[in-house]
């Protein structure tokens, strides 16, 4: 994979250069005049001009951000879309004619006390064009190259750290040939002791990443779950790490996440006031109470425009919040499609009001207080300053005209009690976390599914797929209760399958995707749960055996563990004492999925118990699937014995 290079800007406030780099095709070089009263401008590119930079007018004002004179270093991003006809970039992504994937513009800037000119200091930046979504782990580099800059003012600084990078294979084999389901399986997979063992045996880390040998000669293995990588540039050694499986719509390593703001970020999301008197349907659907995390999870499944501003705050501040929300919301790849077509603008000022007007869906952030009094921009604004959500006047209605308020569903009191015991009591590391978003994100698609009776037809298909079993979407306790919920969700549903079938999004556990090598069909999860749910459990004969008739090899299996894993905690009353694992106390403590299953060792029914011992039987015998099992049943002592009492029999 190659990066690329380019580059440079000025202000009127201070003397400010940009440099960036770009995925290079073309061998040839451009500069650009330097002129302190003519503002930010591009003055230097390698190895070539970028394709469509007269189209992108306002490009050197999005690579350095407002206020930048105001701090002494800062970083920007912002996405571009790839014209396949024409080659040329530009800011909105057209599905019709645009690349699949965007680009990531990653800028960073610092600002140097010089009192030889107008405002005391000199802006310089340097920009990364790439593809790669570990492009943050480059700053290290960028740092130093935008530092020999800053004292030699030599472009070729520029060009060596282009070749340093461009020669190094960061190429992943095992994220060409491993499904999206194994990669879904082993990031949720935290409750087991992984890390050490793909680490330390490299057979183990070999097999399971479907590689026979090494990834590559240029990565070698971390403790962290990731790769390092060596770029030798300025004489100097510098590791760059690379993340062992990577996930669609995740910028960096979701295994080990390269914001240290994440946590506090997301704690002041969760602090965040609700301050309206307005009401919006798709939005406050608990009324004025709708907790502030919930209105941005509704805000963004109902395909609306939101806007971060910071004033106080930097630029940085501004995009990690923007990639916290997307975190949250794609569940790291539940959900998909955000960066190729909901319109990710991490940073935007007043030039591009007219590229807004054009979106019918959009996430920005801005440093610019003009958003916030003009609300006909947005339909929700987050005040990062004041630490509030606002609606807009222009989609939202008094508030004295809403309807009668819900009461909150189960699915959302357990996931904001489970998020809050993360965060407040237990101190869970940064991957439980994002688990809890996974497995929310998850059970809402699956209740906003659920009101179309989980459609199998959603998917086009060429196959001829046989459901196995009726059964299908999120499993409710009672039909009341199935009613009362999907009420309180139908608005937000109805919205979210018009994109769903519009393709805007993409839900990678839509049951189809699921289908084995038979193709045959059943919605694991809806009757796992089920088991464990539902008063009347005359068809638990007919579940466990279409379930093992279901598992006919890897694919299957991994499938079946995954949503194991998936299957949250019934309540946060759910939580074990740490004693009986050793480690911290954590709703990850149990996999509620796969002690479903083993429970059922102890089953009055002996048809079961036999089904049971089979299904247990093929995951033993798939390698991941059998290692997981292994170290769940001797972590649980009276499932251990009891398997081998019944394998004795």
């Amino acid at each position: 994979m190659k990066l690329a290079i380019f580059n440079r800007f000025t202000t009127s406030i201070s003397r400010t250069e940009t440099h960036t780099f770009f995925m290079p095709n073309i061998e040839y070089l451009l500069t650009a005049e330097f002129h302190v009263d003519k503002g930010p401008t591009l003055v230097y590119q390698h190895p070539s001009p970028l394709p469509g930079i007269d189209n992108l007018a306002f490009l050197p004002e999005l690579m350095l951000p407002d206020q930048i004179h105001k701090r002494s270093e800062d970083y920007t991003l912002f996405l571009l879309h790839r014209n396949t006809s024409t080659g040329e970039f530009q800011y909105l992504n057209d599905r019709a004619v645009c690349e699949p994937e965007p680009y990531y513009l990653y800028t960073i800037v610092n600002n140097v006390s010089d009192d030889q000119t107008r405002r005391g200091s000199i802006i310089k930046s340097i920009s990364i064009i790439t593809k790669l979504t570990f492009f943050k782990n480059f700053k290290p580099l960028l740092m130093i190259c935008l530092d020999i800059y800053f004292k030699t003012n030599n472009y070729k600084c520029l060009a060596d750290l282009y070749n340093a990078v461009n020669i190094k294979n960061f190429t992943l084999v095992s994220n060409k040939s491993m499904s999206l389901i194994k990669r879904l399986l082993i990031t949720s997979i935290l409750d087991l002791p992984i890390n050490d063992k793909i680490y330390s045996d490299e057979a183990f880390r070999n097999r399971l990443l479907g590689t026979r040998e090494a990834i590559n000669d240029d990565l070698f293995i971390r403790k962290d779950l990731s790769y390092n990588s060596i770029v030798k540039f300025n004489a100097m050694n510098i590791p760059i790490r690379v993340p062992m499986v990577e996930l669609p719509d995740t910028i960096g390593d979701y295994l080990n996440p390269t914001n240290l703001n994440f946590k506090p970020n997301l704690i002041h999301l969760l602090t965040a006031r609700l301050v309206t008197e307005l009401y919006n349907n798709e939005l406050t659907i608990y009324g004025l109470q709708t907790p502030p995390i919930i209105v941005l999870i509704n805000a963004l499944l109902t395909g609306k425009r939101v806007i971060f501003l910071s004033y106080e705050n930097s630029s940085g501040y501004i995009i990690d919040s923007i990639l916290l929300a997307l975190k949250l919301i794609t569940g790291g790849g539940i959900l998909t499609g955000f960066f190729s077509n909901y319109n990710i603008f991490p940073m935007i000022d007043v030039s591009k009001i007219d590229l807004l007007e054009k979106c019918d869906s959009y996430l920005a952030g801005t440093i610019n207080p003009f958003f916030k009094n003009n609300d006909k921009l947005w339909d929700v604004l987050y005040d990062l300053d004041a630490n509030e959500f606002h609606l807009s006047t222009q989609t939202s209605s008094a508030s004295g005209e809403s309807q009668l308020k819900n009461s909150i569903i189960s699915e959302d009191a357990k996931f904001l009690s489970n998020l809050q015991l993360s965060l407040f009591n237990y101190n869970d590391d940064l991957t439980t976390i994002q688990l809890i978003f996974r497995r929310h994100i998850n059970e809402i698609i699956r209740i906003m599914l659920s009101s179309k009776n989980f459609n199998t037809s959603m998917l086009p298909t060429n196959k001829e797929l046989i459901l196995l079993m009726d059964g299908i979407g999120y499993c409710w306790g009672s039909d009341a209760n199935k009613l009362v919920e999907l009420s309180c969700y139908q608005v937000v549903s109805a919205k979210f399958q018009t994109l769903l079938y519009e393709g805007v999004f993409e839900y990678t556990l839509l049951l189809p995707n699921l289908a084995n090598e038979l193709n045959l069909m059943i919605d694991l999860q809806y009757h796992l749960q089920s088991i464990n749910v539902l008063s009347d459990r005359k068809n638990e004969r007919e579940v466990w055996f279409n379930l093992l008739k279901f598992l006919i090899s890897g694919k299957s299996l991994e499938v079946f563990l995954l949503i194991t894993y998936l299957i949250p905690p019934s309540s946060s009353t759910s939580l074990q004492s740490s004693s009986m694992h050793g480690g911290s106390l954590t709703i990850f403590d149990k996999n509620k999925g796969i002690e479903i299953l083993l429970i059922n060792l102890f089953n009055s029914d002996d048809q079961v118990k036999s089904n049971i011992l089979m299904i247990l039987q093929e995951l033993q015998d798939n390698h991941l699937c059998g290692w997981c099992l292994d170290k769940f049943l001797k972590g649980n002592l009276i499932y251990e014995i009891a398997l081998r009492e019944l394998q004795e029999k």
